[in-house]
């Protein structure tokens, strides 16, 4: 038998949800939402190749062998009940193979702060070229430094939470960072965001330099009825900073989704969100 992602469960009642990690991090980074997520539903979150309880599993460290981690822990955990998957950023092209792979096994898509094909802007492209070299010369905790600002913004964290962010760099090898950087400047999933036909919510924020709100919407326009919303103000980090209306959001769109058939509405704007 193959071996399992290193994950947690969370939560004893109500649909099956899925949360996938993002670039440089772990599955503790759902922390400031797993609580009252786990209220209504039943969470699973697992550690994806190369990073937390995985840091040391072999490659290939790729976009498609995550994607084949993750449902192999689905299908060994859900008994084949329909999952609903949330992916936050890199996490969020994981979703999208899940969707486009494995449709029958999904019941819905959360899609935070991501992207169907990053090198979009010219200055998207330049960090796609510098990302590998930095990695191979400033030290991982430099790199939090650098990346930190981007992320969080002008936010002040509680130290417990910069503290978790700078030891989930540091325990992740550098081959697996360089590895997905590769992978999340290389990959295109435009071209499969058609044949999705799962309710989708795609989230993102107006000041995310790292997944700039374009992505958003690029993708809800191409994953017919998808719904989209963009927090005011928020950036890569909205997962901390507007924990609230995340959850809130997350949860009327699972509701919203399960009790009412979908309507076929490809060119409604997205709503904005105050907080």
């Amino acid at each position: 038998m193959a071996r399992l992602l290193p994950h947690k469960r969370l939560g004893v009642k109500g649909p099956w949800l899925v949360l996938i990690h993002g670039y440089m991090v772990n599955g503790g980074m759902f922390m400031p939402v797993e609580g009252a997520l786990a209220q209504h539903y039943r969470l699973i979150i697992p550690d994806l190749r190369g990073y937390g309880g995985a840091w040391n599993w072999e490659g290939p460290y790729t976009l498609s062998q995550r994607a084949e981690d993750v449902m192999a822990l689905i299908s060994a955990l859900t008994e084949g009940e329909p999952v609903w998957v949330l992916g936050y950023s890199m996490g969020g092209v994981v979703a999208q193979l899940l969707a486009t792979r494995y449709p029958e096994r999904l019941g819905g898509l959360i899609l935070a702060c991501t992207f169907a094909y990053k090198p979009g802007t010219s200055w998207e492209q330049w960090q796609g070229r510098l990302l590998g070299r930095v990695l191979r010369l400033v030290s991982p905790a430099s790199i939090a430094n650098l990346i930190y600002p981007q992320a969080f913004g002008s936010e002040t964290f509680p130290v417990e939470v910069v503290e978790w962010y700078r030891k989930a760099l540091l325990s992740t090898r550098l081959e697996v960072l360089l590895a997905d950087a590769e992978e999340i400047f290389r990959y295109d999933g435009r071209s499969l965001l058609p044949s999705i036909r799962h309710p989708t919510l795609v989230i993102g924020g107006t000041a995310d330099f790292i997944v700039p709100a374009y992505h958003s919407q690029q993708i809800s326009q191409l994953i017919p009825q998808a719904q989209l919303i963009l927090y005011k103000g928020a950036t890569h980090a909205l997962i901390f900073t507007h924990r609230r209306p995340f959850v809130r959001d997350v949860h009327r769109f699972i509701l919203s989704a399960v009790h009412t058939p979908a309507v076929p509405n490809p060119h409604s704007a997205p709503s904005q969100s105050p907080q």
